[in-house]
């Protein structure tokens, strides 16, 4: 996307310094908060629409560390289409980002299969999971 049509806010220059994304009002859809040198950060609220799923998930350790930091994931939705990822707050230079783990969906309102190894080695598989909505997982 250009910043052209992504809003006013981005039409603005200025001195930015970290970057942080998760989803603040869990809606599926990712925002962004911004550090501004010298200034006050600056939150750049998603409001875009689609008709497309999501499934957000908040892994909590319990023999592994609290925040599931390493934990990997593979989904496979109800299309059949795999999907991997981990959970960690590292995203870039000077921010730290939402621990939860997004994924899309597209058009699958279904996760078919969620597979988690956490960083302990306890391997948990989910099976048939609803999208649209932050999904709580402790590890067994």
């Amino acid at each position: 996307m250009e910043s052209a049509t992504a809003g006013p806010d981005f039409q603005i220059p200025g001195v930015h310094q970290g970057l942080a994304f998760g989803d603040l009002d869990n809606d599926g859809r990712i925002d962004a908060v911004v550090a501004v040198l010298n200034g006050q950060a600056k939150i750049f609220h998603n409001t875009t629409r689609n008709g497309n799923h999501w499934i957000l998930l908040k892994l909590t350790g319990t023999k592994s560390n609290r925040m599931a930091i390493g934990a990997k994931i593979r989904l496979t939705a109800a299309d059949g289409s795999v999907q991997y990822n981990h959970v960690t707050t590292s995203m870039g230079y000077a921010g730290s980002s939402d621990s939860r783990v997004h994924f899309g969906l597209g058009a699958n309102a279904v996760a078919k299969e969620i597979q988690i190894a956490w960083p302990s080695g306890i391997q948990q598989v989910l099976r048939d999971v609803a999208a649209d909505r932050v999904v709580p997982v402790t590890e067994p």
